[in-house]
């Protein structure tokens, strides 16, 4: 089973469409924020488009989400997430954006990168560890702005360098990111 988790109007074939708002005909009415209506080890993947940056404003709640996530979904089952970027006006002007997602973010919950930070005494938080789960990014691209892909081509840069575009708000306007939940945790194996 597939979820499209947070779908709104934008429902997608061959996936089961879920949101809050019943206004918005989901196949299934469910409140990303408590207890999913499915269980342990059944979904084969969730499918995120802008809806993180919109849920779990409160710490603990946005941890409870992914704990959630961990636990309905099957071993290597995957997870696909676009988020706006954060340096993108998308991102700023719409007050309904309670967070920041990035890569590095979702791969605080990856237990081997965890491990590997304790090792070498890293200072980046073990939420996999601490949270129970084992989610690791396995892919992230980056969709650019017309104008900065113009940019590129007219100071011939034939790769894309993540550190030249940061310097510049609204270069690039949505990450995708993918997933993958380890179960049993890596730390388990």
């Amino acid at each position: 089973m597939k979820l499209n988790l947070g779908c709104g109007y934008r429902k997608v074939s061959g996936y089961v469409n879920v949101d809050n708002d019943p206004l918005c005909e989901p196949d299934i009415v469910a409140d990303l924020e408590t207890k999913l209506p499915w269980d342990d080890n059944s979904i084969d993947e969730i499918f995120l488009d802008h809806v993180l940056e919109h849920i779990g404003q409160d710490t603990r709640t946005y941890f409870n989400i992914w704990q959630e996530f961990y636990r309905i979904l099957r071993d290597e089952a995957v997870i696909m997430i676009s988020v706006p970027h954060y340096n993108h006006d998308h991102f700023h002007h719409d007050p309904t954006h309670v967070r920041v997602v990035t890569p590095i973010g979702i791969d605080m919950f990856n237990q081997r990168n965890n491990y590997e930070t304790i090792k070498a005494g890293g200072s980046q938080s073990a939420l996999g560890l601490k949270l129970g789960i084992d989610i690791a990014v396995t892919e992230v691209s980056y969709d650019l702005e017309p104008w900065y892909k113009q940019h590129m081509k007219n100071t011939k840069q034939t790769t894309f360098d993540l550190d030249e575009m940061s310097r510049y708000n609204n270069a690039c306007y949505q990450i995708r990111i993918k997933a993958k939940a380890y179960k049993p945790a890596r730390s388990q194996r």
